[in-house]
């Protein structure tokens, strides 16, 4: 969310105060940005009709780029130059030491509500957050803006637009700068020289955000270079909209409700599967252009509404309420199970009260500070140490705090301790891999290839593992869920010559039903894929989970409701599958570990001698079967994972020194590796490759 910049902007411009206002003050700006922050709060408060409210920080961005902008220039033409230390010492000091303060409080409440595993993910964040890298930070996770990590968001994720801020404020001073030269030297008009420099930029960052929303969504929201248009698109917007426009008020008033109606039409129209920003960001973008073309007529219903004292209010806290409100929505659901939108909306209200506070007892009194005003050096130094502070908790949550040897892969036992069905329940280990605190990132080689596509992706690359140039050729279809069998199957393929290829999407669906655009082209294309490369065995397996609720004739239906239109269209898979295949094996759905108190690898992380308490009953749920009802209908053999997994109703965290799952839902790509020889085993049993016998596989 992109506050910070728009509000010192607008208070360097003209502060709230008559005194410090002088002539550039705008109170419909500060009135925009209520807007703004309203639509962003109502969207993490997960409002039903507010899906769309991230279109908040666009409107932030624009705001952002013509009061930066206009204030630059400003400068330049009054003094021939700007002040680079001055520039900086004025972010520093009012942006710097709020968003340190709630990191700080983030790093603390951390350790009381979440478990070590967790802390240690979110040290990390808080770390990159301080020093304003944490958009590039995520971006490098893979972390998709949208989708919570087995629910829980972190509750630093918010700063990401901050960071896009600063990293905005190191280049754009210079750039103007160097526009100011070069139109002293040329002796051409400042405000033409900048327009040379920012329209080329704006759109090429316009072009580069179209493409890789659409090659790289997750991406693209975080990305600078993918978010700069926005910027500077509201820089433009500095250097051709004069300071007053003779506009009548009825027109003014059409154009302000126009601007106002499509980001109201936005904010309940896009979501999730939305991709953004690319051209879908043009909406709020230019709906906040429109804005301030009728607010600089200072005429118009909309330009008073906007100047009124609740949106000004509004509008003068939210950068402290922004910074506050989103680690009280995380921590509320950390704390709570099965929190509704109306409960997310109380922990909002709720941050009001430290917003309020720090914008009374911090915020203010060091914005109105003389003393950091006259000694910018001073301010640097101050907003540098906040940074600094907050780093250092970041780190220290961050360490790596347990101890216990990390195994390489060739000292696993895995699976191999199972002997008759029986999977030992160990309570105490002293070796162990993956490490516990960084499990989720044990995913195997194929996540980082580009393998499990996501976004709006539906072409799948060459992923082959195994022997790539093997006689045999093993198709893995499927969702996340099928993709942890790849570590398997690769061991198998490079031991028996097997090339292995993997034709996986996020949470997608396999069968055929209407999910949405992208995975119904995905699905299609690796149906056609498969028909081409005419294998000798696909095996297939997906995810029965709640994800996976469909939308039928208009209406949104229950999981449970979309189970027979789930299997249905599983059929009708299955025999494209038969058809197209010499050979279909199904690996059914495996059990669900449990996310609440604590997954599986976080249990791990705080008891590793006493591990018979992470070990769990396993969950599949019998009703959310369309894999194996699919499959008993059209003939597909199946093969189930949870003996390999699971013995006498408990599910071990830990076997044989190998931690089982990375997340609630997927195996460990270390786990993984030690079930192939069970899972040739199991495709012998079935007679794959034919003439295969259980001896020829293996234990």
């Amino acid at each position: 969310m992109a506050l910070g910049g728009a509000e010192v902007a607008a208070r360097e411009s003209g502060s709230p105060t008559a005194k410090e206002a002088g002539s550039n003050f705008r109170p419909d700006i500060q009135g925009i940005r209520a807007i703004a922050v309203t639509l962003v709060l109502a969207c993490h408060a997960a409002i039903p009709w507010a899906k769309g409210g991230f279109i908040g920080v666009d409107v932030f961005y624009v705001l952002s780029g013509f009061l930066i902008t206009g204030l630059v220039v400003r400068e330049i033409e009054k003094t021939g130059k700007v002040s680079i230390r001055n520039f900086y010492a004025r972010r520093a000091k009012r942006l710097l030491p709020m968003a340190a303060l709630v990191l700080v409080f983030i790093a603390i409440g951390t350790l009381f509500i979440f478990s070590l595993a967790r802390q240690v993910e979110i040290g990390g964040d808080v770390f990159a957050a301080a020093l304003y890298f944490v958009n590039w930070h995520f971006i490098i996770q893979g972390v998709d803006y949208f989708a919570a990590a087995d629910g829980i968001h972190s509750p630093v994720q918010h700063y990401w637009s901050l960071s896009v801020e600063e990293q905005f404020y190191v280049v754009w001073p210079l750039l103007l700068l160097t526009a100011g030269a070069l139109a002293a030297k040329f002796k051409r008009r400042l405000k033409g020289i900048i327009l040379l420099i920012t329209v080329p930029v704006a759109i090429a960052s316009l072009i580069y955000s179209i493409h890789f929303t659409q090659v790289n969504p997750e991406a693209a929201f975080f990305s600078t270079v993918a978010r700069a248009w926005q910027l500077a698109f509201g820089a433009v917007l500095a250097m051709i909209l004069p300071k007053k426009i003779n506009m009548p008020g009825w027109l003014a008033t059409v154009i302000g409700a126009g601007a106002v109606g499509v980001l109201i039409w936005a904010t309940y129209t896009m979501s999730a599967s939305t991709p953004f920003p690319g051209s879908n960001g043009l909406y709020p973008v230019l709906a906040t252009i429109a804005l301030l073309i009728a607010g600089a007529s200072g005429t118009g219903v909309t330009t008073w509404i906007l100047s009124t004292r609740p949106f000004q209010y509004v509008g003068n806290i939210s950068y402290s309420w922004y910074l506050w409100h989103w680690p009280f929505v995380v921590f509320a659901l950390g704390i709570f199970d099965n929190l509704t939108w109306k409960w997310l909306v109380v922990a909002t209200l709720l941050s009001w009260i430290p917003t309020q506070i720090s914008h009374t007892l911090l915020e203010d009194p060091v914005r109105r500070a003389k003393i950091l005003k006259l000694r910018p050096n001073r301010a640097l130094l101050i907003g540098g140490a906040c940074s600094v502070v907050a780093a250092v908790f970041g780190l220290w949550l961050g360490s790596n705090r347990i101890n216990v040897h990390i195994l390489d892969q060739d000292q696993v036992a895995g699976a191999a301790v199972i002997k008759n069905g029986h999977v030992p329940l160990v309570n105490s280990v002293d070796s162990i891999k993956p490490n516990p605190l960084h499990a989720r990132e044990d995913r195997g080689q194929m996540y980082s290839d580009g393998c499990l596509l996501l976004g709006p992706r539906t072409e799948s690359g060459e992923c082959a593992y195994g022997d790539p140039d093997g006689d045999v050729t093993v198709v893995l279809f499927g969702d996340s869920h099928s993709m942890m069998y790849m570590p398997t199957l690769d061991a198998i393929g490079k031991e028996r010559g097997w090339k292995i290829i993997g034709l996986s999407r996020a949470n997608c669906v396999i069968a055929e039903v209407k999910r949405n655009k992208y995975c119904d082209e995905w699905r299609q294309n690796s149906l056609d894929r498969i028909k081409e490369e005419d294998p000798d065995l696909v095996v297939v397996a997906t995810s029965t989970q709640a994800v996976y609720s469909l939308t039928v004739h208009g209406k949104k239906l229950s999981r449970l409701a979309s189970e027979p239109y789930l299997v249905d269209g599983m059929k009708k898979t299955f025999r494209d599958l038969k058809r197209d295949a010499k050979k279909v094996i199904l690996i059914r759905d495996q059990a669900q570990a449990p996310v609440k108190p604590r997954l599986p690898h976080e249990c791990v992380a705080e008891n590793l001698h006493n591990l018979k308490t992470c070990a769990f009953k396993p969950k599949r749920r019998p009703q959310f079967g369309f894999d194996v009802d699919a499959a008993e209908a059209t003939g597909i053999q199946i093969i189930d994972p949870m003996p390999i997994l699971c013995s006498n109703g408990r599910c071990p965290a830990v076997i044989g020194n190998a931690l089982v799952y990375r997340d609630s839902y997927h195996v460990s790509a270390t786990y993984a590796v030690t079930m192939a020889p069970w899972l040739e085993k199991e495709l012998a049993k079935l007679n794959f490759p034919p003439g295969s016998s259980t001896t020829d596989a293996g234990n």
